[in-house]
């Protein structure tokens, strides 16, 4: 859960710093040396991404090291699982080929003839995209993914935020008032999640625009290293406030665009919001991961967004 370019955007690795053997991986499946390279920026990884230009034709490439950022190969690992799985719609990447020596994973893609949505958000193209997901929401259902595990044991380790604070708040500095003032009440609505993430659709997890291309066959829906299984709702809640960071509407109004979402029972939006907002409020205030210099800044917009919009929902 992480704006596609500007000051939040990540440091990565230039395709020309690649391993060896992840080039020569590369270009038997392209069959020969790529003719251009294109380096694609956006997104959080510390990883290279490039556009390829072979012989047979274009590839997207993503690849990572350990040396880069200790977590990264396991999320493109946990990717290569879920992209393998995703049908053959136009909302969805097509996945060639893995790499991997234990070190380096690369991930071979169909190159996708897109742009990433503009900012600021239109509204005829937000509401494309959200129509797509809500039909990428029902072709996941049930499941097509069988070794994906549900949200709530994916999600366990992140969410939690204001359970955490509640017992650090004293030695955690940077923390709002009203939200220092409120820990327990906060603790207690979050304490829902577990509940109201069930469900039998594979969600995303990480819906943002730099994993949104608008195609000639309308949106597609990249990055899937944090799909779980779960209630569609949680894509919305976590999408939203990046939403409103990039000039679209308020969390409200998109999430009246979808339909699981326009219909959820209240409190398990509002067991969701809070998760969603203690996370982002708790993970700005950790200190930056290796690799990845502008992830908390981009986690405390949202965080802000998320805990006005909680505000809201709660005095309801």
């Amino acid at each position: 859960m992480t704006p596609p370019t500007g000051p939040a955007a990540g440091v990565h690795l230039p395709w020309a710093k690649v391993p060896a053997p992840v080039k020569a991986w590369a270009g038997a499946l392209g069959g020969g040396e790529p003719t251009e390279v294109r380096n694609l920026h956006g997104g959080f990884s510390p990883g290279a991404a490039a556009l390829l230009e072979y012989p047979r034709g274009a590839v997207f490439v993503k690849a990572v090291g350990e040396e880069l950022n200790p977590e990264s190969p396991a999320l493109h690992r946990r990717e290569a699982v879920v992209s393998a799985a995703l049908p053959a719609l136009p909302a969805f990447p097509v996945l060639l080929d893995v790499y991997d020596d234990r070190d380096w994973v690369a991930l071979a893609f169909e190159a996708i003839e897109g742009r990433l949505p503009q900012h600021p958000w239109e509204r005829v193209e937000l509401d494309a995209v959200v129509a797509a997901l809500e039909g990428a929401h029902d072709a996941l259902t049930p499941s097509p993914a069988a070794p994906v595990e549900p949200a709530r044991r994916h999600y366990e380790k992140l969410l939690g935020g204001w359970a955490e604070l509640a017992t650090t708040a004293r030695e955690t500095p940077g923390l709002d008032p009203w939200s220092r003032a409120n820990l327990a009440h906060l603790a207690e609505l979050e304490a829902g999640w577990p509940g109201a993430i069930e469900g039998q659709t594979l969600l995303h997890g990480d819906i943002r625009s730099d994993n949104i291309l608008i195609g000639a066959a309308g949106p597609v829906f990249v990055d899937w290293p944090h799909a779980a299984v779960g209630n569609p709702v949680f894509d919305l809640v976590t999408w939203a406030p990046s939403v409103v960071l990039e000039g679209g509407p308020q969390p409200e109004e998109l999430l009246a665009l979808h339909g699981p979402s326009r219909s959820a029972d209240p409190e398990v939006v509002s067991a969701l919001l809070a998760a969603v907002s203690g996370f982002f409020v708790s993970h700005s205030l950790r200190p930056e991961p290796p690799g990845l210099p502008t992830l908390r800044r981009f986690q405390a917009a949202q965080g802000e967004v998320a805990l006005a919009w909680l505000r809201r929902h709660i005095r309801r």
